[in-house]
């Protein structure tokens, strides 16, 4: 907890007292292996593998995520969901991260993943004011929109996951929940979107 509070301060509050978030959007992910347990293992320490040098000097605490799919559909819960995890920059105040386990190319994502993602975006759709669902790769297009804080301004990455075919397959099964994707590039941002 307190790593994780340390982060926040430094990258989303200052005056932050504690890792509660209040969930408003759905950030996909891929894990880039192959199995469960190398994820599992990624995500379990407490602090950040200290060769990983583009993350160790935006904070000690570790990436993790809410929730793991492995490739036949199975769903761990890692956290809760008002907790905050790391996993996107500028958004995990106010993003559940769900990963799954694959890549771009040795490991695709599967139809069990689809599915599986679908079904648990409808379950956080009723338990939580969910508007947005983005992909990782999708995620600097939030810059300007009030969910996105990053005190940071040097604190970006580049990001891939989980991939345009995999979000347009989700965003298919879940089209009747009417979540909203980041605005186009060059649009303007959403300002109405609840703080």
């Amino acid at each position: 907890m307190r790593l994780t509070l340390e982060y926040r301060r430094l990258h989303e509050d200052s005056t932050a007292r504690d890792i509660t978030i209040r969930p408003r959007m759905v950030v996909l992910h891929f894990t880039a292996g192959g199995s469960l347990e190398s994820a599992w293992h990624t995500f379990d320490p407490a602090r950040i593998d200290s060769s990983r040098n583009d993350l160790v000097g935006a904070g000690t605490v570790n990436v993790s995520a809410h929730y793991l799919v492995d490739r036949d559909g199975t769903i761990y819960r890692l956290m809760p969901d008002t907790v905050m995890a790391r996993h996107c920059v500028g958004l995990n105040h106010a993003a559940i991260g769900i990963e799954n386990v694959g890549d771009a190319k040795a490991f695709p994502l599967t139809d069990a993943q689809v599915e599986a993602n679908a079904a648990l975006l409808r379950i956080l759709k009723r338990r939580f004011p969910i508007t947005h669902l983005i992909g990782h790769s999708e995620y600097r297009l939030m810059e300007g929109h009030p969910y996105f804080h990053e005190r940071d301004p040097r604190y970006r990455s580049r990001k891939q996951d989980p991939g345009a075919s995999f979000m347009r397959r989700v965003r298919a099964r879940v089209a009747d929940l009417h979540l909203l994707r980041p605005p186009s590039p060059g649009a303007p941002s959403d300002r109405s979107a609840p703080r």
